[in-house]
């Protein structure tokens, strides 16, 4: 029985870093469901339900301080503090606003791949072919009733894969996606279970196979319930799995270490530190009152067995007794840890979007393109360039050309241009200096202009004609 759950060696060994950094974003409630994986029982050794008791107490108190999930939402919003630049042929237009069939548009799906990207280092794109006996009409297309689907998946869903040399390039062989599906439904409760959709390129043809858990099976076998071989808009089979990886560093098979793998450990360093300081803080913020030159004949006849604390109960001593609180010293350490972890947090936040030396773009092997940028401006240009190359696999699905520009903004500066700087830019524009382009694109980034090159060329020069026409009417 072919083992279709198989999992890639590089997956092995990436995924429990996944599953932390997963499980951080999460936030505190993953964080503690997960018990001794985070935050270690103080004595081990103890198997008593007293320590058992001690331990829930110590959980409960521990407070997680979600620096991670704060971070990435963070870095994402910088990526869409502005539009992106989106221009599609129109037999597209249905997939801009409904990329995967579900109602998420594809700029809202960009930015959930780009929170992948940067947490994870790595992520997928499928444009999923419908099956289609013959040539689907145009009207159909119109209608959105036969349209491919852009999907995405995150690195704990793309289970294995291979690839094969082909001239310069590699080509991906081999893509296996976990996934899931309802096996049952009563109306009110459904049954999820887990599948598995493998992509395969067979004899240079491309093949989607569905396998599923085998039904009355003890052994958790898969069987395949289903294959099929998408087609073109000419009702061709494709030569290529329509899948595309993408990476911070690069888009290519092979995972990039997670961004924010350093943020989490000492995300979670901190959440141990918390646990220890709040126990420290109950046990020593709570005065043990004591009396001195008591007898027990004292304590029978005078106060009857019990004292009564407070600002309205006198408490009668014997000559001599003397009464007070006892109250240990703060223990100043664990906190000083959490200082220390807060700033080192910062700092490693602050790294992913300093400028630095990598590696951008390498849809294609081999590719030597190192470019000054930083983690979150790569992470951006990668995802955008993955759409593109769907977006282009999708327009081959519908039967049309056209230009793709799909670009995710990398300019992190929170001011506008100066006066002085806009004047300087309208200075060189007007000494030949800048085309009229390179100002207009300068424009945009600052967020001084709005509309796409294009439409204000069109709108600036429509104004002209109406002035001329004006003129000539006087």
């Amino acid at each position: 029985m072919p083992q279709v759950d198989h999992t890639h060696e590089v997956f092995d060994d990436l995924y429990p870093s996944w599953e932390l950094i997963s499980d951080c974003i999460k936030g505190e409630r993953a964080i503690k469901k997960k018990h001794d994986t985070y935050l270690p029982r103080p004595n081990v050794s103890d198997k008593s339900t007293e320590n058992e008791l001690r331990y829930k107490q110590y959980l409960t108190r521990a407070v997680f301080y979600n620096v991670t999930a704060r971070t990435l939402s963070g870095l994402v919003g910088q990526v869409f503090s502005k539009d992106p630049m989106l221009d599609v042929p129109p037999l597209l237009d249905p997939i801009v606003e409904d990329s995967d069939g579900s109602g998420v548009s594809l700029i809202q799906q960009s930015k959930c791949v780009l929170g992948h990207v940067l947490a994870q280092g790595r992520a997928g794109l499928f444009v999923d072919y419908p099956n289609v006996e013959g040539i689907a009409t145009r009207q159909d297309q119109l209608e959105g009733a036969i349209r491919p689907n852009i999907l995405h998946y995150e690195a704990s869903q793309i289970i294995n894969w291979r690839s094969e040399r082909v001239g310069a390039k590699n080509r991906l062989t081999l893509i296996v996606l976990a996934e899931t599906y309802v096996d049952s439904d009563d109306g009110f409760k459904e049954e999820i279970v887990k599948q598995y959709r493998v992509l395969r390129l067979i004899n240079g043809v491309y093949q989607v196979q569905i396998w599923r858990e085998a039904s009355g099976s003890a052994s958790s076998a898969y069987g395949m319930i289903e294959e099929f071989i998408p087609t073109s808009a000419q009702g061709q089979p494709l030569t290529r799995i329509p899948f595309q990886f993408i990476g911070w560093e690069n888009n290519d098979e092979t995972p990039d270490l997670p961004p924010l793998y350093d943020l989490s450990i000492i995300n979670l360093a901190h959440y141990r530190n918390s646990a220890d300081y709040e126990e420290a803080c109950y046990i020593t913020g709570q005065p043990t009152p004591y009396m001195t030159g008591l007898t027990q004949t004292w304590v029978d006849d005078v106060l009857k067995g019990e004292v009564q604390l407070g600002s309205r109960a006198a408490i009668p001593l014997p000559e001599g007794g003397s009464m007070g609180l006892i109250q240990a010293s703060a223990n100043s350490m664990p906190k000083e840890a959490m200082d220390t972890k807060e700033r080192q947090m910062v700092a490693l936040g602050a790294k992913l979007v300093e400028q630095k030396q990598v590696q951008r773009t390498a849809t294609e092997a081999g590719l030597e393109n190192a470019s000054e940028t930083s983690v979150l401006a790569s992470a951006a240009n990668n995802t955008a360039e993955a759409f593109r190359t769907a977006l282009g696999w999708c327009m081959e699905f519908v039967g049309t050309d056209g230009e793709i520009e799909f670009d995710l903004n990398t300019d992190f500066s929170i001011h506008k241009l100066d006066p002085q700087s806009q004047q300087a830019l309208l200075s060189l524009w007007q000494n030949d200096v800048l085309t009229w382009e390179e100002l207009r694109n300068n424009l945009l980034r600052a967020n001084i202009a709005e509309l796409p090159n294009d439409e204000a060329r069109d709108i600036i020069d429509a104004s002209a004609l109406d002035s001329i026409d004006e003129f000539d009417d006087e």
